[in-house]
C-alpha cells in the first residue's frame, strides 16, 4: 500500500481560479508578470494541490522561460477518483484551457497539458478520445510522466499479499455482478478500497482500472499494438513520454524498454516528441529514493518540448 509524506518544503505564493462552479486550479507565481504560455499539471490517482514533489522546482524552471505552471483541482482530486471516470476528468480539464484561453483567465496564447501517473491517462484520453471541437479548448502538447497501469500495479498490491491474477480476475467479476445488475455506480465493498489507495470505488471505476482494456487501461505491457491503436494510434498534438526508469508500481516482469518502443511506433511520427525518455534512476514521482538528477533530466526535456512547441 502507498505512504505518504510532507512534499511541500516551504509556503508557495500563487494565484486561485474557479474556473467552473465549485472547481479550482492554483496558478504558481512566477518572478515577473504572469505569461500567456500555461503548462496544466495534472495528477494522479489520490493526488490534489501540491502532492507532487517536483512541482516547485517545475513552476521556477517554467517561470525562467518564460512560462507559467497550473495545477488543475478537479473532481477526481484526493478520493474523488474513485467514483470518477477519464471521461469526467477531461470534460474538466477542458473547462479549464476554455477559462485560461478566455479572458478571465488571461487571454492565454499557449496551452500545454503535463500529467502525472494517471494524469497520464487523462492526457491521452483528452487527445485521443474526447479531441475537443471548440478552439477555446484547444491544446499546443503534452508530456506524460510516470504513464504506469493500475492493473499491474493493483497485481502487484495482490501479489505483496501472496496472491495473484486468480484473485485479481475474482474481484473483477464480482464488480461485473453490480454492473450486470444495472449498479455500476454503486460503491463496492470496503476491501476493493483496503486492496488499492483507499478511496470508495464503484464498479464502473474499479472494472476500469483493473480489468484488460478497460476504459483506464492504455498502458499495460500485455496490450497490442492494435490496441494501442486507440490511444496512442490517435494522437494528434506533439507528445513527450517521459518514463521514470525506476518506477515501483511496474512488475519486474514488464520490459519498460519494449513497451515504450511499442508506444513510439504506434504514435503517429510526427507527434512523438523526439525529447521522450526514460528518466534515469527515477522512482513514480521522482521523490524520495530516486537516483540524484532525475528531476533536472525531466526538466530540462521539458523545456526542450516546450521549446518546440
Amino acid at each position: 500500500m502507498v505512504s505518504y509524506c510532507l512534499t511541500i518544503p516551504r509556503p508557495v505564493l500563487g494565484i486561485v481560479h474557479e474556473y467552473a462552479v465549485r472547481l479550482t486550479a492554483f496558478e504558481f507565481k512566477n518572478s515577473g508578470n504572469q505569461s500567456d504560455k500555461v503548462v496544466v499539471f495534472i495528477g494522479g490517482l489520490t493526488d490534489g494541490l501540491m502532492n507532487v514533489p517536483y512541482l516547485p522546482n517545475l513552476a521556477e524552471c517554467l517561470d525562467g522561460i518564460g512560462w507559467t505552471l497550473v495545477q488543475i483541482n478537479f473532481s477526481s482530486s484526493y478520493q474523488g477518483w474513485g467514483t470518477g471516470s477519464l471521461m469526467r476528468d477531461a470534460d474538466e480539464i477542458s473547462q479549464l484551457v476554455a477559462y485560461l484561453r478566455g479572458e478571465k483567465g488571461g487571454s492565454r496564447k499557449k496551452v500545454v497539458l503535463f500529467g502525472h501517473s494517471t494524469g497520464c491517462q487523462d492526457i491521452v484520453q483528452y487527445i485521443s478520445k474526447l479531441k475537443p471541437t471548440d478552439p477555446l479548448k484547444q491544446i499546443d502538447g503534452g508530456i506524460i510522466q510516470a504513464s504506469i497501469s493500475d492493473r499491474e500495479a493493483i497485481y502487484m498490491e495482490l501479489e505483496s499479499q501472496g496472491k495473484g491474477w486468480a484473485e485479481l480476475e475474482e474481484l473483477n467479476q464480482f464488480a461485473q455482478s453490480y454492473v450486470d445488475e444495472g449498479r455500476s455506480l454503486d460503491v463496492l465493498p470496503k476491501r476493493y478500497s483496503d486492496l488499492f489507495l483507499g478511496a470508495p470505488l464503484n464498479a464502473y471505476r474499479w472494472l476500469s482500472l483493473a480489468k484488460k482494456l478497460g476504459d483506464d487501461d492504455f498502458f499495460s505491457c500485455d496490450l497490442t499494438p492494435e490496441d494501442n491503436q486507440a490511444t496512442f494510434g490517435k494522437i494528434d498534438r506533439k507528445l513527450c513520454v517521459l518514463y521514470s526508469e525506476a518506477d515501483e508500481y511496474v512488475p519486474s516482469f514488464v520490459d519498460r524498454h519494449k513497451i515504450f518502443e511499442q508506444w513510439r511506433s504506434v504514435t503517429p511520427p510526427e507527434y512523438w516528441s523526439e525529447f521522450s525518455g526514460f528518466i534515469p534512476g527515477a522512482l513514480h514521482n521522482i521523490g524520495p529514493g530516486s537516483a540524484p538528477g532525475g528531476v533536472e533530466w525531466a526538466l530540462d526535456r521539458t523545456v526542450k518540448f516546450l521549446e518546440q512547441v
